[in-house]
């Protein structure tokens, strides 16, 4: 421990303050500092579970790989910034470097270089600084859906700043800290510079979008692309409601809404060159085939026998992909001890779902969900697709899962009984 591992700390409390500072909503203010203390010890668990019991991969080979990077910076501090600028490794010791304008795992080396420098090559304030932005995306999302949604407020806290997998996957020195907070940061910002919701600094919100689309696209490219082209067609839509009576009703409404997601899609499919539905078809099922060879027969894994490269087999096997992502590994699954860890969760999702379906028959009603709750569902479903399908190992799965699952978990609390019970029970502590 030097010096410079303390120097940086002025910084990181005043970007806490800032976000409290932020939190200006008194119902939401009082799971601040619960939900952020929960994320700053999930980035801990999550450096000492690798390190202690996983052999120290992922998270502390990017540790490894900053490392060698900040080290040779620092006697070629020229080619750093040419990497930095231009990708170009030179003398650099990086890794993943062979399609360096593809490869997420070369970004984020670069990228926590950077805070390895801050931090004086810290593993653990650098793992701190990511947790604090990915909780940053999840709170600006929740509080704009707090404010827009009211009904969807304790919901969206639940599934968003305290469910388990979702705080341990999303936080510490990992690409999916980036990748949630972008992604919470992007979609609530979409929100915002909505034509009818709109306020304030458009202009810093507008800036504000762009890097945080930035940050997604180069996390997960092909996810980013999915969530552009819904909340891109939805804003469009905002914006053509209300100046025409054919747009008002709903059957045109999504008549129209579908038009767009196609029309998106073809614009998309020329932005980049795997934006081809053949092509993703082809890709799904050989990384499954491939993932499948190499994985262990002994832990429980997805099997989709009769997957084939078509967009006919991938649509037909949609449902089973999302169910199993939710759902698997089952309990009574034969597994390893860390899949009896993920099973306990599932069941605890499943029993959600199933109070949920109970509550909804009782009422005899389904609740009208709000288009952009629509839109971030229907990303959901899309994206459960297409990280499910060419993921056989179901450890690497619920990792995966972990940034997607609050956009269903929030419909499933909000139209269920949970938050009624939680709102009983604050009154009765009162």
């Amino acid at each position: 421990m030097n010096l410079l591992n303390w120097l940086h700390f002025p910084v990181f409390f005043f970007l806490v303050y800032l976000l409290w500072r932020s939190a200006r909503n008194e119902t939401m203010r009082r799971f601040f500092w619960p939900a952020l203390i929960l994320k700053l010890t999930g980035g801990v668990l999550l450096g000492l579970v690798y390190q202690r019991y996983l052999g120290g991969r992922d998270t502390w080979g990017f540790h490894d790989q900053a490392m060698g990077v900040v080290e040779a910076a620092s006697h070629h501090p020229e080619q750093y910034f040419r990497l930095l600028f231009f990708n170009e490794p030179g003398e650099i010791p990086i890794g993943f470097a062979r399609w360096p304008e593809y490869s997420n795992s070369f970004f984020f080396i670069k990228l926590l270089s950077l805070l390895y420098f801050m931090t004086g090559h810290s593993y653990w304030f650098s793992g701190l600084y990511l947790s604090v932005f990915s909780f940053w995306g999840c709170w600006f999302l929740v509080e704009k859906l707090n404010t827009h949604f009211p009904a969807y407020g304790t919901a969206s806290a639940i599934a968003f700043l305290f469910f388990p997998s979702v705080v341990f996957w999303t936080s510490g020195v990992s690409k999916d800290s980036v990748f949630m907070g972008s992604l919470c940061l992007t979609a609530g910002l979409f929100l915002q510079v909505s034509p009818v919701r709109h306020t304030g600094n458009v202009l810093g919100k507008m800036l504000l979008l762009g890097g945080s689309t930035y940050l997604l696209w180069k996390i997960k490219f092909f996810l980013a692309a999915v969530l552009l082209v819904l909340l891109f067609a939805w804003l469009l839509m905002e914006w053509l409601t209300p100046k025409a009576k054919w747009w008002q009703t709903r059957r045109n409404q999504f008549l129209a809404w579908g038009t767009l997601l196609l029309l998106g899609s073809v614009i998309a499919s020329f932005a980049h060159p795997t934006f081809n539905l053949d092509f993703f078809a082809r890709h799904i099922v050989w990384n499954y085939k491939s993932l499948i060879a190499v994985s262990d027969p002994a832990n429980p894994l997805l099997s989709f026998p009769n997957l084939q490269p078509t967009l006919t087999s991938v649509f037909l096997h949609a449902p089973s992909a999302i169910l199993q992502m939710l759902f698997r590994p089952f309990l009574w699954e034969p597994s390893p001890v860390v899949y009896k860890g993920m099973a306990f969760e599932n069941l605890l999702l499943l029993g959600l779902v199933g109070l949920t379906f109970v509550h909804l028959l009782r009422r005899r009603e389904v609740p009208a969900l709000p288009s952009f709750l629509a839109v971030l569902l229907v990303f959901f479903c899309i994206s459960a697709v297409l990280v499910t399908l060419p993921t056989p190992n179901l450890g690497s799965l619920h990792r995966y899962r972990a940034p997607l699952l609050p956009f269903f978990l929030l419909v499933v609390l909000a139209w269920g009984p949970v938050p009624a019970w939680l709102k009983g029970r604050a009154k009765r502590l009162r």
